[in-house]
């Protein structure tokens, strides 16, 4: 009897060991989606942002030999990506984040299956390259976000129709490994999910997202190397007199941010007269028309309103805005028109661009202060503003500049901005958006009889 109790324990202790062991392996062998996701949305965040750079070039290339080249490949561009999306990518139609938000609602599982493919995805990018190399007002960051989380779900269907948690975790993820590995701003993206997002954040879903994301940037960071998305900027709050900025940017911020939101949003509902008719039965020929518009506003201003903005903000940033007083207005009004043309595209980087030219505007009003800095935060103020977002908007200036020192004023300016932005309008830019696509797609739901093929 004492030799078989030692004998017993012994096996115990082996049948435990091994039955750790299988486990170990077993979730190891989960992870392994996870980990191939996170790495394709950080190339395809890499190819994504090269693509628009290298389709900005190819749009001023033409422009440069003669401005009145637009007049033909801006109309011609969009008519082509609507025509695109309705024939071959229907699953890649809007902005892309109202649709991932919309994914985490329960009972999406068909919406899941239409928008969150691979096929989907990659219509995402050629259409938004496509909008972006015809001089439209887009950004390729919005639409990185149902990217990244097309790339995550498809790549984990089985878990994700098995478990509506684990569905939802991974459209978390993957929306945040891609803003994160487009900016190379990894707490911003943790930001936008929980703020934008993260209506059902749980502790699964955080420790998906904190890998995905850092696989996600990891990967960015070994193909491009540490950068800042619109470059270093050495300011900071050095005397009194600069805090004057911050409730001067705040205000205007909010008070300009939440018109913009709710005009976005009064535009996502119903156009005005007859425009709304019009791009209902004829949308290809509408966004022709949505291109001309675009073109004439771009030739009027020197080109300085065509494309996503970035280079235009960053030459704010950097003391250039020389003849850019009028930018942050026109180009507020181009993204008004690339939005109501329908073709995809995003507005995280044109709206950083409004308010840098929102900024150079105040900057005017306070000469004694340094520019970059008012400029950071008029950035911050509107983004924050037009979207109700302001820990997203703080953490993501603050990275895409690498302007730490800049914390505390441009968390401030944001948080201002947003309860000003909130007495203008009752929804946020996002949640309006969801709110009127989910009626939308509960009636074109209807008519699908199955989701295309899984790619």
């Amino acid at each position: 009897m004492q030799d078989y109790l030692p004998r017993r324990t012994k096996r115990q202790q082996m049948h435990r060991r091994l039955r750790y062991l299988y486990l170990s392996a077993a979730q190891w062998r989960r992870q392994v989606p996870v980990w191939i996701a996170a790495i394709l949305i950080g190339l395809v965040a890499y190819v994504f942002a090269l693509g628009s750079h290298l389709s900005h070039d190819l749009f001023f290339k033409a422009y440069d030999a003669s401005p009145y080249w637009s007049l033909l490949i801006t109309p011609a561009g969009l008519a082509l990506a609507i025509w695109i999306m309705h024939r071959f990518f229907p699953g890649s139609a809007g902005g892309g984040i109202p649709q991932s938000i919309a994914a985490l609602e329960p009972g999406m599982e068909k919406l899941r299956e239409y928008c969150f493919t691979l096929r989907a995805a990659f219509g995402k990018v050629v259409l938004t390259l496509l909008g972006i190399s015809s001089g439209a007002t887009f950004g390729y960051e919005g639409p990185i976000v149902q990217v990244g989380a097309a790339i995550k779900y498809s790549l984990n269907r089985k878990a994700a129709q098995r478990h509506e948690g684990a569905a939802r975790s991974f459209i978390l993820a993957g929306g945040a490994a891609g803003v994160a590995a487009a900016f190379n701003a990894p707490l911003a993206g943790i930001m936008f999910a929980i703020e934008e997002m993260g209506r059902i954040f749980d502790m699964r879903a955080g420790s998906t997202i904190l890998l995905s994301v850092i696989v996600a940037g990891l990967t960015t960071f070994a193909i491009n190397g540490n950068y800042s998305y619109f470059g270093i900027v050495h300011v900071a709050m050095e005397s009194k007199q600069a805090w004057l900025a911050v409730p001067l940017c705040g205000v205007l911020g909010g008070v300009i941010g939440g018109l913009a939101c709710r005009v976005l949003l009064a535009l996502s509902q119903r156009l005005p007269g007859p425009l709304h008719g019009w791009r209902a039965k004829q949308p290809i020929l509408f966004a022709a028309g949505c291109g001309l518009a675009l073109a004439v506003i771009g030739i009027a201003s020197h080109g300085s309103t065509f494309g996503t903005g970035y280079f235009r903000a960053r030459d704010i940033i950097e003391g250039h805005g020389a003849g850019l007083q009028d930018y942050g207005v026109l180009k507020l009004i181009s993204m008004f028109i690339s939005h109501i043309s329908a073709v995809p595209g995003g507005m995280f980087a044109p709206s950083l661009a409004v308010g840098a030219g929102f900024g150079l505007n105040i900057s005017q009003l306070l000469p004694f202060l340094p520019q970059a800095m008012v400029v950071l935060l008029g950035m911050v103020g509107f983004f924050a503003g037009m979207t109700r977002a302001p820990m997203t908007g703080f953490v993501i200036v603050m990275e895409m500049t690498d302007s730490s020192d800049m914390l505390i004023p441009l968390m401030a300016t944001a948080l201002l901005a947003a309860s000003v932005s909130r007495l203008l309008t009752r929804r946020a830019l996002y949640e309006g958006q969801v709110r009127l696509f989910l009626p939308q797609w509960h009636a074109k739901a209807g008519q699908i009889d199955q989701p295309p093929a899984r790619t």
